[in-house]
């Protein structure tokens, strides 16, 4: 089974190919509804629902029995019981309940899709009807995070400052990954003509793209060392002799060639420092978002439990509260850090936080590496 995507056609960009390399009409005509439906998912969900589909279609042309035709007569007599043999093989193969509770939302849909008068009616009734999930429910798994300590010691393993700034940038402002692309540096706010003793500032950020494909602003907050380290960067030769923009779109984040930086070289440079540092547990830049919301959660001076967790909600641009109460599973000795209020252990502040990690992991221009280019002679 091969999945095509076409740039042209905006609506029907999806095109199965099965075995045979004939067209498999039934995922096709089902994935490219779900673009025209009123629901209007974001495009980051269709093609997830695409590609768990193709898993299924696959399956499907692996069977034993089913796999004798093709797709689109397998799927026209379609049974629960090959359903259920596919969601056992996913759990066989190590996968999580929440990720094969995932492609059953795919296939759930697509047997409601059959009922359709899109689809012709080719069932009668949906396999799931009265029906609502059938594989094992999904642990309620508490979101990982770093330490100041360990947010320290992974920045401690890049080369280069503005890996170790970006890294301090998540962390403070809690961006997703591609939130941190689309920042420019006109978005960065002054501190210029503030309130005395202001240490956080508003910040645009233009989020990720919802329903329709259309960005999500909102703001978020930044705090005054991060801001102080960014103008340092905005004053080195790399960011200023990157003149390929104007001020007003020109990326707030460069790499060490002067070209903006990408979702995927934030990740990599991320998974190497955590190689190098000989971190035990994966690090990854949506975990720098989760160890945000902590570092807000257990600070006791920005105000009360639920204020917190209020605020965590508004800076992490969650559209509900509930989705920011996975943040309420908190370990033990964290939970009594903020709940207490006799504990005589001083708590640091985000500022104090802040101010360590880039007293800590800032590297001057002149203590940098050699750019160095394949072909091209280097000078220091």
């Amino acid at each position: 089974m091969i999945l095509h995507k076409s740039q042209d056609d905006a609506k029907c960009p999806y095109l199965y190919l099965d075995k045979n390399e004939s067209v498999a009409e039934l995922p096709t005509d089902f994935i490219n509804s779900l673009i025209l439906s009123p629901q209007n998912r974001a495009q980051g969900t269709i093609k997830l629902y695409a590609n768990k589909l193709k898993d299924f279609c696959v399956f499907l042309e692996m069977h034993p029995i089913y796999g004798q035709t093709n797709v689109d007569q397998a799927i026209r007599s379609l049974k629960m019981i090959v359903i259920d043999e596919f969601y056992r093989y996913l759990l066989s193969s190590g996968l999580s309940a929440s990720t094969v509770r995932g492609y059953e939302v795919v296939i759930k849909l697509l047997t409601d899709w059959l009922t359709t008068d899109l689809a012709g009616h080719i069932h009668a009734k949906s396999l799931y009807e009265n029906v609502s999930y059938r594989t094992p429910s999904p642990l309620r798994r508490m979101p990982k995070y770093l330490t100041t300590d360990e947010l320290i010691q992974l920045s401690l393993g890049m080369r280069w400052e503005i890996q170790r700034l970006v890294t301090h940038f998540l962390y403070d402002t809690g961006l997703r990954i591609e939130e941190l692309t689309r920042v420019l540096k006109c978005d960065i706010p002054s501190t210029d003509n503030c309130i005395e003793g202001q240490e956080h500032f508003a910040m645009f950020v233009r989020g990720v793209k919802g329903k329709g494909g259309v960005v999500k602003e909102r703001y978020t907050i930044i705090s005054r060392p991060v801001i102080a380290r960014l103008n340092r960067y905005f004053k080195s030769r790399t960011y200023l002799h990157a003149d390929k923009w104007n001020e007003s779109s020109k990326p707030a984040f460069l790499n060490v060639y002067g070209d903006k930086l990408s979702t995927k070289a934030v990740q990599k440079f991320i998974a190497d420092a955590a190689k190098r540092s000989e971190f035990n547990k994966k690090v990854s830049p949506h975990r720098l978002r989760h160890s945000t919301a902590y570092s807000i959660l257990k600070n006791r001076s920005d105000g009360s439990f639920l204020d917190n967790l209020i605020l965590v909600q508004k800076l992490l641009g969650h559209s509900q509260l509930k989705t920011t109460e996975i943040y309420t599973h908190i370990p033990a000795p964290v939970l009594q850090q903020i709940v207490s209020s006799s504990t005589k252990k001083p708590m640091i502040t985000r500022i104090q936080e802040s101010e360590s990690i880039f007293e800590k992991t800032y590297i001057k221009e002149r203590d940098l590496p050699i750019v160095k280019r394949i072909g091209v002679k280097h000078d220091r």
